[in-house]
């Protein structure tokens, strides 16, 4: 009995030196400050203008969102035109959420989020650039 004991002591002490010494190893390993990333989805928008025009072109046309702060698809929908995204009529159906329309939701129909509303129609879920340049009859550069 005293042997068992006595091994489980050992090994917990070994896993416990284990974790230690990898803790201590990493610390003594710190990533350089001007780690090279791959740059970001945010950053690729920014530099694409076809993205900002489309975004420019469906404001004018009187497209809109409608979504949910909570809702993880508009959330991602939102990120895919990052800055610009702005521009975007977004209508926010959760009374919840910050500048709320509900009374925009329920009048429109929206069953699910996100949904759009383009030319009279309604497209839900996440859209691509071109499901939207298409639905809107977008005629600017399509190399999104």
């Amino acid at each position: 009995m005293n042997f068992i004991v006595q091994g489980r002591n050992s090994a917990v002490m070994v896993l416990m030196g284990a974790i230690a010494l990898t803790s201590t190893s990493l610390s003594f390993h710190p990533q350089p400050a001007q780690a090279q990333t791959a740059p970001t989805r945010s950053t690729t928008v920014a530099n694409n203008p076809a993205i900002a025009d489309l975004a420019a072109h469906l404001k004018k046309v009187g497209a809109k969102m409608y979504g949910a702060f909570w809702c993880p698809h508009c959330t991602r929908q939102k990120e895919m035109f990052g800055a610009v995204f702005r521009n975007i009529d977004y209508v926010e159906c959760d009374p919840r959420g910050e500048n709320p329309r509900p009374n925009l939701c329920r009048d429109a129909g929206i069953k699910g989020y996100p949904t759009w509303s383009v030319n009279g129609k309604q497209l839900v879920g996440v859209q691509s650039f071109e499901e939207l340049a298409e639905a809107s009859n977008f005629k600017g550069s399509r190399k999104f």
